[in-house]
């Protein structure tokens, strides 16, 4: 099975990232990320939840009283 840089459309061969690699008909496809997208994604999600990593986790008001199933009607 071939794999696909979901990002920039590289593909693996070999453990090399390559660009513009034809594929036969038969040849089966999965998607992954190369070093350099899976890197640049990383450092995006990292990121974003460092920014809101305290409220993101905080628990909701009401979990203290009903553990953590959704408030009461």
């Amino acid at each position: 099975m071939i794999k696909m840089c979901c990002a920039c459309h590289k593909v693996e061969e070999g453990g090399q990232w390559r660009v513009n690699r034809t594929f036969a008909e038969d040849e089966r496809v999965t998607h992954a990320y190369c070093p350099d997208c899976y890197a640049a994604v990383m450092a995006e999600i990292e990121g974003f939840i460092g920014g809101k990593i305290g409220c993101a986790l905080r628990p909701p008001p009401w979990s203290s009283v009903h553990g953590s199933c959704l408030p009461c009607a």
